[in-house]
């Protein structure tokens, strides 16, 4: 039920997909990857013209595109920032000008506030499609590799790996509390299923926070800082 997020089957996988994509970004360099996305980021929000960030953010759209890394994860990668990226814009479009472009209620969005949002979003989604033209079509420990070359300071990375690694134990061990609650009837019904779903995840930062310490002391004991 919970292989595929297994840290060895994920390893597994990323590796079985660079060898699979051989195209397009998969066979580029991932020390070039990295400074071509580092690059297009500064520009990017250095410049912060609309036309400049639309014109780089349909470069990295035809790199992802070439690259033809796996829907699915290209798909969850793209969507997530979507729901945050239209609250800045709503906010940006009910917050500022003075010119009314159109309401919903008691509402008003504004036309220079529809601007400078777009504008936002625009640059936000150039970052994005950059990121995920290095992130689905590179290996997470090649990656680290990259980044160690970059001079990027040890206890980042050592914190980036070390997140990488646990994200998935601690999804595992939700899974299997939600696996053990659903059998005892903890989902029937949408209340009971809130109810139990906030106490497997108090349990989950419990445990993680358990799980913290005892790394903690264990790396201490082997001669960490």
């Amino acid at each position: 039920m919970t292989g595929h997020l297994h840290m060895g089957g994920v390893l597994l996988r990323e590796r079985a997909v660079a060898e699979h994509c051989r195209r397009g970004a998969f066979l580029w360099q991932p020390r070039i990857k990295l400074l071509l996305v580092i690059a297009a980021a500064a520009l990017n929000v250095g410049l912060a013209i609309p036309i400049f960030s639309a014109s780089l953010m349909l470069l990295g759209a035809g790199v992802l595109a070439w690259s033809r890394p796996p829907w699915r994860s290209t798909a969850f990668f793209l969507l997530i920032p979507l729901w945050p990226t239209l609250v800045a814009l709503a906010g940006f479009a009910l917050g500022f000008g003075v010119t009314p472009a159109a309401t919903l209620g008691r509402l008003t969005f504004y036309r220079e506030g529809l601007l400078v949002g777009g504008a936002v979003a625009l640059r936000i989604w150039c970052d994005i499609v950059w990121l995920a033209s290095l992130v689905l079509t590179t290996p997470f420990p090649e990656l680290l590799q990259a980044l160690r070359w970059l001079r990027v300071p040890a206890i980042l990375v050592d914190t980036l790996a070390m997140m990488y690694r646990y994200a998935f134990l601690l999804h595992e061990e939700f899974v299997r509390m939600r696996a053990a609650s659903r059998s005892r009837g903890g989902w029937c019904g949408y209340t009971r299923m809130m109810r139990t779903l906030g106490r497997i995840t108090a349990q989950v930062f419990m445990r993680a926070f358990d799980r913290s310490e005892r790394i903690s002391v264990a790396m201490l004991a082997r001669g960490g800082q």
